[in-house]
């Protein structure tokens, strides 16, 4: 359904479309390579690292790429749409509901997958597979809510999912758990976790947002705290996601998206990116937002990250960017 476009977002449209239309033609008698894989990168770090990454990825396979940033998450999309780049890295649950429009993005990463990659195979953007497997040790990487628990010593790292964890607490009904409100006050949000996990609704919860609940889980305060699977301040405070066995939280599987041009223009693109859907977990991305927060540059991180996802895929570098 057509729908009109905001007046603050028009200057971004006509940028973009600028962009596309008035690139610079080469003479009939010069001889050009093709042009730089232009690959977005959203405002945040994680989006940041994500599309180093993949710079990273494509230089190794010998093709010349760059990292185009963007303020807005939406505004990346459409200039994906537009032609304006030729590659993002997408989560499954946010097309959902920014480009797709629904509210219900579903918790099994499968059918996440599967309605975007119908939806935008219309509009020419191709989804990368991703390995779907189970676990959080394994492929994809899932950046969806998660409780987070103290790992060991503490008497609450033997818990593994968040079946356990409302077993938990029910035999500790003084148990804090750090929430935020915002997650709180929504249908979907706390009240529909609790309802899964039979927890009771009457317990007392501790507002934080997820930096303060990575706090208060490491200081105790909590036994677990509300963040998302790869927030690297969890990671790098030793605390780890527990599982949703349920599929309560929506999947936000990452995945690359690549215009149906570019892959027919770069015949080796589609292989340069396997690895990235392939093998990417969310510990290995939680490692590596936690040296980002540890204030590591992002390009250093993005060529260990490159190394790593290759090594997985069976594929060895001449040469190291970094250990």
């Amino acid at each position: 359904m057509w729908q009109p476009v905001p007046m603050h977002r028009l200057p971004m449209l006509l940028a973009l479309s600028l962009l596309v239309s008035c690139a610079p033609q080469a003479p009939d008698d010069v001889v050009v390579g093709p042009a730089p894989v232009r690959v977005a990168s959203g405002p945040d770090a994680e989006t940041d690292l994500l599309a180093h990454t993949v710079v990273a990825l494509l230089g190794a396979e010998g093709i010349d790429a760059e990292v185009v940033s963007f303020a807005d998450s939406r505004d990346a999309r459409q200039a994906l749409e537009l032609g304006a780049v030729d590659v993002r890295v997408g989560y499954t649950g946010e097309s959902w509901l920014e480009a797709i429009g629904r509210a219900d993005p579903p918790g099994d990463p499968r059918a996440s997958f599967q309605v975007v990659r119908d939806h935008d195979a219309e509009r020419d953007i191709v989804w990368l597979p991703p390995r779907i497997m189970d676990g959080l040790d394994t492929p994809p990487a899932n950046a969806t809510f998660a409780f987070v628990v103290q790992g060991p010593p503490s008497i609450d790292a033997d818990l593994q999912t968040m079946s356990q964890l409302a077993t938990r607490l029910s035999a500790q009904p003084d148990a804090l758990v750090c929430v935020d409100q915002q997650f709180a006050a929504r249908p979907d949000g706390l009240s529909a976790v609790l309802s899964a996990y039979s927890v009771r609704s009457d317990r007392q919860f501790l507002a934080a947002s997820p930096s303060e609940a990575v706090l208060g889980v490491g200081a105790g305060d909590c036994i677990a705290g509300l963040t998302t699977t790869t927030d690297g301040r969890a990671w790098r405070a030793g605390l780890r996601p527990l599982v949703d066995d349920l599929q309560v939280f929506p999947a936000f599987v990452i995945t690359p998206q690549v215009r149906a041009s570019a892959l027919e223009q770069h015949q080796r693109l589609r292989s340069a990116l396997t690895p990235l859907p392939a093998h990417l977990t969310g510990p290995m991305l939680g490692r590596w937002n936690a040296r980002l927060v540890g204030g590591e540059p992002v390009d250093q991180v993005a060529g260990d990250a490159a190394v790593q996802l290759l090594h997985a895929a069976g594929r060895v570098l001449d040469e190291d960017p970094g250990d």
